[in-house]
């Protein structure tokens, strides 16, 4: 996962290239099995307060596997929480998850009581497209 000095001062969403034993091809043929079912992946975003992020993660329909697609880091403060930095997988890239991370950080805040402070110029972005969710910004 490609990382940044948490101070920095701001970020964009990344495409993160996880690094594998092996070169996976760009462009996969789907069988015309696959077809079948639901083609959007099931996404699911939970905080891991240990490591001061939001986690995502794509589910397997078929097998219930997890893997961990994008990340936002924050930071609390006094009544804050400062959004600092969006990764997402590039192989997961295209299905809204930066913004599922983004919805969250912003539900918890408004749940918490507390003022998100957007440095992550995703979020910034982000929040160009939802003003609506404005009166949470510090």
């Amino acid at each position: 996962m490609p990382t940044s000095s948490p101070g920095s001062g701001s970020c964009s969403m990344r495409s993160g290239r996880r690094p594998s034993p092996r070169r996976t091809p760009r462009l996969e043929r789907v069988p015309a099995a696959r077809l079948d079912g639901p083609m959007e992946p099931e996404i699911t975003v939970a905080e891991n307060a240990e490591r001061a992020r939001y986690e995502a993660y794509v589910i397997d329909r078929e097998t219930g596997a997890r893997d961990l697609a994008g990340v936002l880091a924050y930071d609390d403060g006094e009544g804050t929480r400062t959004l600092l930095h969006t990764v997402v997988w590039e192989e997961h890239a295209g299905h809204g998850i930066g913004g599922r991370l983004a919805t969250r950080a912003f539900d918890d805040a408004d749940d918490r009581g507390v003022k998100i402070v957007p440095v992550c110029t995703f979020v910034q972005g982000w929040l160009e497209r939802h003003p609506e969710r404005m009166s949470l910004v510090a």
